[in-house]
């Protein structure tokens, strides 16, 4: 899977106003990340905050790469109607939906159980 839209967020912040903007439009985006401390001062995100702000636009994570100058990339879509939800991302978006951070996009993209 090629990487064609690559997004260097430097807050989480940064992110979620890219969402907003595209969540509607984009078929998916790859965004720098970190799930341990970074090595360097290159912009990337942790992995969590770009996992939670998918949820709350309806969008999932899915392929990790490795680019070049070794950071990690994470392909983040809009999730597919009736796709699997793990038990973890059910919870991370009740906890999200108590922080008000949810979007009308998020909500509608839940399971019909929830």
């Amino acid at each position: 899977m090629q990487i064609t839209l690559l997004l260097e967020c430097t807050s989480r912040a940064e992110l979620r106003s890219w969402l907003a903007d595209n969540h509607l439009t984009t078929s998916d985006v790859w965004v720098t990340i970190y799930r341990f401390k970074p090595k360097n001062d290159m912009p990337q995100l942790p992995y969590i905050d770009v996992v939670e702000e998918a949820l709350c636009f309806g969008w999932i994570d899915s392929t990790l790469k490795r680019l070049p100058d070794g950071r990690l990339a994470q392909r983040i879509s809009p999730r597919r109607r009736n796709s699997h939800w793990t038990q973890l991302n059910i919870e991370r978006c009740r906890q999200l939906i108590t922080r008000g951070l949810m979007t009308p996009s998020g909500i509608k993209a839940m399971p019909n159980e929830f």
